[in-house]
């Protein structure tokens, strides 16, 4: 058996349609935030969801640290919002959106599809990143609408093809 590198590995997790969220926490009195697609539920009672966090991310550290953080569905219309995560320095992400906080203190986005708040209740490392497993202590849901998504390298809208303009940086 031929072992796959990590190059086409990449390419064909780039066909895997997800949406775009963005991964919060509060640490040292500033909002802390990056983009991320790897989010997946994990079971409804307890309310649980995972989140992966390369370990080399400055996020790793502060969730670890604060044992909490949160998670922001972005919508369609956030487009910018997700530009602007994938374009600043992390200290500039929370400069032109609105957010406020939940139960946890973690940032939640004004305006996304839903915001869960979570308290870690464990960790799993593996290769260069960590899963942790957040128990959803408080969430606030918005008007349904659709889902911002990534795929092949672009932003895209539920059901259509890539809308004009909204291709991703790569990372």
């Amino acid at each position: 058996m031929t072992d796959v590198s990590a190059e086409d590995f990449k390419m064909g997790m780039r066909q895997l349609a997800a949406a775009v969220n963005v991964i919060s926490v509060m640490a040292d009195g500033s909002p802390h935030g990056m983009l991320a697609t790897a989010v997946c539920s994990v079971c409804a009672a307890p309310p649980t969801l995972l989140i992966c966090v390369n370990q080399s991310a400055s996020m790793h550290r502060a969730i670890r640290e604060r044992g909490h953080f949160g998670v922001s569905v972005l919508a369609e219309h956030q487009f910018e919002t997700a530009h602007h995560f994938m374009s600043k320095v992390a200290s500039e992400r929370f400069t032109t959106c609105d957010w406020d906080t939940l139960a946890t203190g973690a940032p939640a986005l004004a305006g996304a599809l839903v915001n869960f708040d979570c308290e870690v209740e464990s960790e799993v490392n593996v290769g260069t990143h960590t899963i942790y497993f957040g128990r959803v202590v408080a969430l606030r849901r918005a008007e349904n609408g659709p889902p911002l998504l990534y795929h092949d390298g672009n932003y895209a809208a539920l059901g259509q093809t890539p809308l004009p303009g909204m291709a991703a940086k790569q990372c």
